[in-house]
């Protein structure tokens, strides 16, 4: 039970990194391919095409996130609980 108190805490934010840090080495691709960090009027087109989109998906990712994490404080918390006892 310690050990899934760990890990699952270390999944969440883990996920969360990797997605951030995926979000990142595509915004550097892009510039490097155009020379600018500006906004072009095709990238303004494809984050308006649908606008509920993206923040369904981002909502989903963190409460999966913070499932993880919750799980895995609770876990520890009952685990400190239950050696306690004994």
């Amino acid at each position: 039970m310690f050990g899934l108190s760990a890990i699952l805490p270390l999944i969440g934010f883990l996920r969360l990194l990797r997605r951030s840090s995926r979000a990142l080495s595509e915004v550097n691709v892009l510039i490097k391919e155009r020379g600018h960090s500006a906004v072009t009027l095709e990238d303004f087109g494809k984050a308006n095409s649908d606008i509920s989109t993206k923040p369904k998906e981002e909502r989903k990712n963190l409460i999966w996130d913070v499932v993880f994490v919750g799980t895995g404080l609770a876990l520890g918390a009952l685990a400190s609980i239950w050696s306690l006892k004994i």
